[in-house]
Order: C-alpha cells, then structure tokens, then sequence
C-alpha cells in the first residue's frame, strides 16, 4: 500500500513549563487504507484521540475544536458522511479546514503527488473512521468495527454488499435517491431504479459500468461528492482483475433495481 509524507501544520509540540506550542513538523508516513492510522497521525493532536475536541494542541488554536463524536447527533442520528467528506477534500476557504489552523487534507495529499484515486481513498477512508467514532453510534454503523471499514474488505462477488456500503448512503437502500446524506450534496442523487426506463426499457450496462470506473467529470461520480468507485478499488492495490469483477457485480446489482 503507497504511504505519504505531507509537511502540515501538526500537534508536534514543545512543553514548557509555562506553556505549550505548536511547530510545524513532517507527518509520519501513513496507509492510504487505515483510517484509523491517518486521524491518529492528522487529526488527534488538535481533536484528541477520542475526536473530542481535547486534543494536545487545542489549547493553542483561535477557535476551539468540535466535538466530532456527536456529528452524528446533531444530523438526526445519521452522520453526513458526504459532508464531511467534502470539508475533508475540497472546501477551501475560511474556518478551520483551510485556515492556517487546519489545512484541506485533499489539497494537501495532492500535493505530495498521490493520484487521484488514492486521494479518493484516503478521504474515504478517514470518513468511515470518523463514522465509527460516534456517540451515539450513527445508525448506518452502529454494529461496524472501525478497523474493518474500508471499500476493499466488502466481498466483490457481491453486488449488494458493496452498494449497501458504496451507495446506499447517498441513493438510498432501494436506488431512489432518498440515503441519509442526500440533503447534504449539492445536487439530489439521481434514482438508480429508473436507468431502464430512461434508456427506452433497455438497462444501459456498459454506460453504467464505465461511470462506476472511470468516466472522468461525470455528474456526481468523479466530483467532490462521489468518487470513481474503479479509481478507488484500483487504489486499494486490487488485482485488475477484482476491480473488473466489482465492477460488473455492482452494475449487475444496479439492473436488478430497476423497476
């Protein structure tokens, strides 16, 4: 798996007798796959380890830290993974993600010239990871242990196991385009059960599947609310072969939904 090394703004700190600083100093290479490894190593110092908002280096910060256990609560018990995972990767601009505070991760993962499908799993990944930390558990993963919670572990012969994991936050459970974190994106996802019909009765198979994989500035798929799911599978270092595989299951998955 590629690791990193990206130069931010981190909790390294000095402990003096009257106060602590902060300094900047190289971020420990970490997995693109674990997010548990990537908030320990970009997020605990200002959060705390437990994403309460104590974290090491709060106290010299403007702005005090969110608690980022309770995103989940405070969205109605489902946590907006799409939201966050955008403030995470693109947002710029003022407040703490962006501010000289905190930098945009994306930006900066970029920046150490990852491409584009790692930087997608790498957000993805650290979205999960936030996921699990709730309190009290978001109801998509109140039974899913944190270190299990990456695209590469969801069985890729199952076509409704990955669109259970994948999709269903944003298009809902049955395709309707009614998931949790719907009203968090910038545009409704589009219902996945009408695909056939809108293509004259005929499910459109190969359209479907080059949109899931690779099909650079799609609507939704590729931009900053939904990834390339085939870049993101590729980027978990899967055999060319499984990622065909997820491909087509998952498409599979989406024809049985049609109605």
């Amino acid at each position: 798996m590629n690791k990193i090394l990206v130069m931010a703004i981190t909790g390294a700190l000095t402990y003096g007798q009257a106060q602590t600083t902060v300094k900047r100093a190289p971020v420990e290479p970490t997995a693109a796959h674990s997010g548990e490894e990537m908030y320990g190593q970009y997020c605990a110092s200002c959060h705390g380890m437990d994403g309460k908002g104590k974290g090491p280096a709060a106290a010299a910060l403007r702005e005090a830290m969110p608690d980022l256990t309770k995103m989940a609560q405070n969205n109605g018990g489902e946590f907006p993974a799409m939201s966050v995972m955008m403030t995470l990767g693109r947002i710029e601009g003022p407040g703490a993600h962006g501010s000289q505070e905190m930098p945009v991760w994306g930006s900066l993962f970029r920046r150490s010239g990852q491409n584009e499908a790692t930087v997608q799993l790498r957000l993805y990944n650290l979205t999960r990871y936030l996921e699990a930390m709730q309190d009290p558990p978001s109801r998509k993963v109140a039974k899913v242990h944190k270190s299990s919670m990456n695209a590469a572990d969801v069985n890729p012969a199952s076509g409704a196991s990955m669109y259970a994991m994948l999709c269903s936050n944003c298009h809902g459970e049955t395709g309707l385009g009614d998931g949790p974190t719907a009203v968090s994106l910038k545009s409704m996802p589009s219902d996945l059960t009408m695909l056939s019909r809108a293509n004259g009765g005929n499910f459109p198979m190969a359209k479907v599947r080059e949109i899931l994989d690779r099909a650079p500035g799609t609507a939704a798929h590729g931009s900053a609310e939904m990834p390339i799911w085939g870049n993101v599978f590729r980027g978990t270092g899967e055999d060319p072969s499984v990622v065909k595989l997820r491909i087509y299951n998952l498409t599979n998955y989406l024809r049985a939904l049609q109605r």
